[in-house]
């Protein structure tokens, strides 16, 4: 489930190399064959290169139908291959409270049955229609949002969004269905409790926001009708409530045509639809891990690894290209210091950011790293930010957006739609240049402080005592506690 903004912004290790080390590195292998030459012709040192060409603004172009189907292209000129996202409202955020897993249920089910023209489409004519476009149906569940997702040649895009237009306007959503998809929401609750690194996000969230971040249980699921899934379904997948992205080599005129061809009919009821409540509206808006430090120890024997995360609020209002450039340099900073690869995001849900940084440790390096951790992390957050740390960040950050848009455009704009920040995406590169290194220095300083900060230990990581004495007030944990059951 899942990289701008409110969207799940990942970064894995790059070797915590940072960007004048090499600097140096490279002049101490080349400088016996340089330095000299330049010397003859009077530089002291190499003159500055100049200043690369800014990216220009992604071109994206929109548009809407009558029924308020929202339609967004980015024009690929050259691309192969055009990729397609519907993306509708029903996240897991959405969620009724007592019948968490609805969500990623009502999802999987649309794959399971629908109708074109009258006739049944089964699960697998649906997977051949996907295969027969190049790649398969894939489904995705966000927070936000629930996307179906395809590629297509050029010449086949109208099969695509004539599949994606049957299973959204035209689902079967059978009981038999709803109990082959309940079983395996099931059989993956079971694996994720065993597995830390599986178990590890859905903890981290709910020790960040409590009772506001949804949790599926076995005694949800079973809660489950399909009746609920029916309600649910007509709640969300409304073409006032959707967005039909195109990332490819097509204009604004044929996905609209397309979007006329398939979708034009696609009617907003008249009376409104049977409501859910979700369960964070019923949950206080203000996140415990805002304000609330804790330290806890989830054992899990034989749970497949040892997870350490760290995490902390960053202030409702921080703009993403800041977040972004924070969490860069952060990363790089921690990534020299204790040597193992250390994933970094920041998340949103509802408005207020959790910065994470997690890693999987071995049995014999907890209690070692838990006390370099205590130490080194506040200073590294309190740490001034030079111009080459800026600079360093900077291009960190612009080669992960650029390194994004030629390798899934799709999903980078879908992010960036579900958090409303798709201006911020499009002009990325100026606004990642105009930020200040004070301004840096201030978000940073204002991190990871102890009484700001949660760790959280899962996994197995042999007797407690080790690690509480690396890190005092570290508490144990039941899985009841942080998960429901």
């Amino acid at each position: 489930m899942s990289p701008i903004g409110g969207m799940n912004e990942t970064k894995q290790d790059r070797g915590g190399i940072k960007r004048r080390d090499w600097l140096l590195g490279a002049t101490l292998v080349s400088g016996s064959a340089v330095v000299p030459v330049l010397a003859q012709d009077g530089f002291e040192q190499p003159p500055e290169a100049p200043p690369a060409p800014q990216p220009a603004p992604l071109a994206i172009q929109q548009t809407k139908l009558p029924n308020g189907l929202r339609i967004v292209v980015l024009p690929r000129p050259g691309a192969t291959r055009t990729a397609i996202r519907l993306i509708g409202d029903g996240g897991w955020l959405r969620d009724p409270a007592g019948k968490e897993g609805l969500a990623e249920v009502a999802l999987a089910m649309l794959a399971q049955g629908a109708k074109r023209d009258g006739e049944l489409m089964e699960s697998a004519d649906i997977a051949y229609a996907g295969d027969l476009l190049g790649l398969p149906l894939r489904l995705e569940l966000t927070p936000g949002g629930a996307e179906l997702v395809l590629e297509a040649l050029p010449d086949q895009c109208d099969d695509a969004v004539n599949l994606m237009a049957d299973l959204t306007q035209r689902p079967t959503l059978a009981f038999e269905s709803l109990e082959h998809m309940r079983s395996r929401a099931q059989d993956a609750l079971v694996l994720r409790r065993a597995d830390a690194l599986l178990l590890a996000p859905w903890v981290a969230r709910r020790a960040f926001w409590g009772r506001s971040q949804p949790v599926q249980t076995s005694a949800s699921l079973k809660r489950l009708k399909r009746e609920d899934v029916l309600a649910f379904h007509r709640q969300y997948w409304r073409p006032e409530r959707t967005v039909l992205l195109f990332a490819g080599d097509l204009s604004l005129e044929t996905a609209r045509g397309l979007a006329d061809d398939f979708m034009a009919d696609w009617r907003v009821p008249k009376a409104p639809p049977p409501t859910t409540t979700p369960a964070v509206a019923l949950a206080s808006t203000t996140p415990p891990g805002a304000t609330t430090p804790t330290a806890q120890f989830l054992q899990l024997p034989q749970g497949q690894g040892c997870r350490l995360i760290v995490q902390t609020a960053v202030p409702r209002g921080t703009p993403p290209v800041l977040r972004a450039l924070a969490r860069e340099l952060m990363h790089q900073r921690l990534a020299s210091r204790l040597p193992w690869p250390w994933d970094s995001e920041i998340e949103s849900l509802g408005g207020t950011f959790c910065w994470r940084m997690s890693v999987t440790l071995p049995v014999s390096a907890v209690a070692e790293q838990l006390a370099l951790l205590r130490e080194q992390l506040p200073m590294i957050a309190a740490e001034a930010v030079s111009p080459e740390d800026l600079a360093m960040a900077q291009a960190l950050a612009l080669g992960d957006w650029q390194a994004r848009l030629a390798e899934a455009p799709d999903e980078l704009l879908a992010r960036a739609i579900a958090a409303g920040e798709l201006e911020d995406c499009q002009q990325w590169p100026q606004r990642v240049r105009a930020v200040s290194a004070p301004v840096l220095q201030l978000l940073m300083s204002a991190s990871w402080r102890d009484n700001r900060t949660q760790l959280l230990l899962i996994g197995d990581a042999g007797p407690p005592e080790p690690a509480q004495r690396a890190w005092p007030g570290l508490s144990l944990a039941t899985m009841r506690a942080v998960i429901g059951e």
